[in-house]
């Protein structure tokens, strides 16, 4: 079936806040499905990876355990990056001034791939990022410069062992510094293949203009999801009915 982006969005943020997520929670984590299956990336089987962790477990944010003026470690306490994606991206962001760089890692953590629309999104306010992590035998990589509308995304071989739970994520105002201070810190092999920003733009006109495609059984998932918040809704009202 097939469904129109706004009516994705208003889904996924219903079923989001089913799943117990806040409010700037489940609008950043529905924008991260929305911007990754629009854009290519398969948004949407990572989604049913997620809910399969998610559906089960309670929210749970990363936890701070290591920071000084250019790098922060935290751990994201087996969290989704649809949970603890933002708040790492924003500690980093505020940590970058004119000129400077930084980085920041975040342990134990699931579907890396939805940071992406996190780094897009920052990228706006003038600040370019790198970041990578381990997927399968590989290595991804994704670099975006200060103010760019989309990312490059890459494959690489893996140079060393990198934890599978892992994010990696290096920001300044200019890609190029950034590139260049942190280039022993990245730990990639050789290039296997690059899904490029035009690619990209390509996939999401398709999806726009032609309307999103989502497998029957995933929406109806999502419907489920919804329930709850209508059940829970209703039995608020009953419950103050006599007030």
């Amino acid at each position: 079936m097939k469904v129109s982006k706004n009516e994705l969005m208003a889904s996924l943020k219903k079923a989001f806040e089913g799943l117990g997520f806040h409010p700037g929670d489940y609008y950043d984590a529905a924008d991260m499905v929305v911007w990754l299956e629009t854009h290519g990336l398969d948004g949407f089987d990572r989604l049913q990876a997620a809910l399969a962790y998610l559906n089960t477990t309670g929210p749970t944010h990363a936890e701070l355990i290591e920071e000084d003026t250019s790098y922060s470690v935290l751990d994201g306490n087996d969290s989704s990056i649809l949970l603890c994606g933002s708040e790492a991206i924003d500690l980093l962001s505020a940590q970058i001034m004119e000129g400077s760089a930084a980085g920041l890692q975040l342990n134990n953590c699931y579907n890396r791939t939805f940071i992406l629309q996190r780094l897009v999104k920052a990228a706006q306010r003038d600040l370019a990022f790198i970041a990578y992590w381990r997927q399968d035998a590989c290595c991804i990589k994704v670099s975006i410069a200060a103010g760019a509308d989309l990312p490059e995304h890459q494959t690489f071989s893996l140079a060393e062992v990198i934890d599978p739970q892992s994010l990696t994520v290096f920001a300044g105002t200019d890609l190029v510094v950034v590139e260049q201070q942190f280039s022993e810190q990245i730990a990639i092999g050789e290039l296997i293949e690059t899904y490029s920003s035009a690619e990209m733009s390509i996939c999401y006109q398709d999806s726009v203009e032609q309307g999103i495609e989502i497998d029957e059984v995933l929406w109806s998932t999502l419907e489920g999801l919804v329930e709850r918040i209508l059940v829970e809704s209703t039995e608020s009202s009953r419950a103050g009915a006599g007030d």
